[in-house]
């Protein structure tokens, strides 16, 4: 991934299913950044939550797909969003590498699904009549804020772009179906991908999702000349 991620003195240090996690003070920063609401700050503080939670659930996927295979992880949360870091010592395959991968996003999927569940259920069963108006518009902010980011930005996620998770799955198929030159092919697509997205977000005002598919695009043309001058 991308960005320093050494650790700091400022770090939330804990550990979840055995599973040692890090929390950079620039995860909090650029989190509030992208919810920041200077007309309501809880809903800014609503909306770092449900980032929180939705990228180390996102995050735990990985890691415990990963340990399920018999490779130590860690986790570390930081302004790029997350990563789950682990030594695959042996037994790294093609398909093995592809759900470790895939394991993120659909961790997302199934956490959204279990949100919407509850949500029916607490409905139906008039959980929520107790609140006030208030608290009922807060409790509605939630549901969407969960809804947007696991299933919005989980779909983003598995586009064919390096570094995100549907990059390194494409990857692994160009390598698997492309011996010679795969992680090349792998970077054009990337490149390509990122560069239309980039353009997509913007033309839609997203600004901030067209500035990081445009560092993507820069990024990847930047490994891309690299691999070719090393030919």
């Amino acid at each position: 991934m991308l960005g320093n991620v050494a650790p700091t003195e400022f770090d939330l240090r804990f550990s979840l299913f055995g599973i040692p996690i890090r929390v950079h003070p620039l995860f909090w920063a650029v989190s509030a950044f992208m919810g920041w609401n200077p007309n309501d700050i809880k809903m800014t503080f609503i909306w770092i939550a449900c980032v929180f939670v939705s990228i180390l659930v996102h995050e735990l996927g990985h890691a415990l797909t990963a340990r399920h295979f018999g490779w130590p992880p860690e986790i570390v949360l930081y302004h790029f969003g997350g990563l789950a870091m682990f030594q695959p010592y042996s037994g790294m395959t093609t398909r093995r590498s592809i759900i470790v991968s895939a394991a993120g996003p659909f961790a997302g999927f199934a956490f959204l699904g279990a949100v919407m569940f509850f949500r029916k259920i607490s409905i139906d069963f008039g959980f929520w009549s107790q609140f006030s108006r208030e608290g009922l518009f807060y409790v509605t902010v939630t549901f969407h804020y969960l809804y947007f980011i696991n299933l919005y930005w989980g779909l983003i996620n598995l586009a064919p772009v390096l570094p995100l998770d549907g990059g390194h799955i494409c990857e692994d198929l160009c390598k698997a179906f492309k011996r010679y030159r795969g992680d090349v092919l792998a970077l054009q697509i990337s490149m390509v991908v990122a560069g239309a997205l980039a353009f997509y977000f913007f033309k839609q005002q997203f600004r901030y999702a067209g500035i990081m598919f445009a560092l993507f695009a820069f990024f990847n043309f930047q490994s891309y000349q690299q691999r070719n001058n090393t030919w």
